[in-house]
């Protein structure tokens, strides 16, 4: 049985304009934060898929610096996000989740995990937030806020556990939004 969320898709690029207008450039380089964004990026979807009022990119990625949900060499904190999805109306768990039990939890909402971008099975693991909104016939369906993800929405399920970190940003249920 498949299970798909509507979760729309953002991306972690930070356009100029928003930049500028959010005040960005108190952060530093927009392109630096740009290869960073994917945790806000991917939050950001979620509490669009919610139905909440969500902020810009740049706004979110503001917030996060100031909670300190962001390490410099460590990268997004999932309890920090975790403590801002609840916050903006979202209940929220950072949580270890066994690969096993990923397409259990995906019944009843997204979530969001860690694996390395473009998912290589090459034994490299997390580094870099998704939405994971659903599966089919064997395959994950997610949202990913990089540039490849602009182009790619599933990927075997075999192939997005060899790059899964084993830890998860879990939400309450979503009522009603399912397809």
């Amino acid at each position: 049985m498949s299970r798909v969320h509507d979760v729309p898709m953002c991306r972690q690029l930070i356009e100029p304009e928003e930049w500028d207008r959010c005040g960005g450039w108190a952060l530093g380089d927009r392109l630096e934060w740009s290869n960073r964004a994917c945790g806000m990026a991917s939050l950001r979807m979620i509490l669009l898929a919610y139905g909440q009022d969500t902020p810009p990119l740049t706004e979110l990625v503001k917030l996060g610096v100031k909670r300190e949900a962001f390490i410099t060499g460590t990268g997004w904190l999932h309890a920090g996000l975790a403590e801002i999805a609840t916050e903006f109306g979202v209940p929220a768990q950072a949580e270890p989740v066994a690969a096993e039990d990923l397409l259990d939890r995906l019944t009843e909402a997204p979530l969001i995990f860690s694996v390395t971008e473009r998912f290589p099975e090459d034994g490299r693991r997390g580094g870099h937030l998704v939405v994971a909104r659903g599966h089919d016939r064997g395959d994950l369906l997610f949202r990913d806020p990089s540039r490849w993800g602009q182009d790619h929405d599933r990927v075997p399920f075999t192939r997005a556990v060899a790059s899964y970190s084993g830890r998860a940003i879990t939400f309450a249920p979503l009522p009603g939004r399912t397809s």
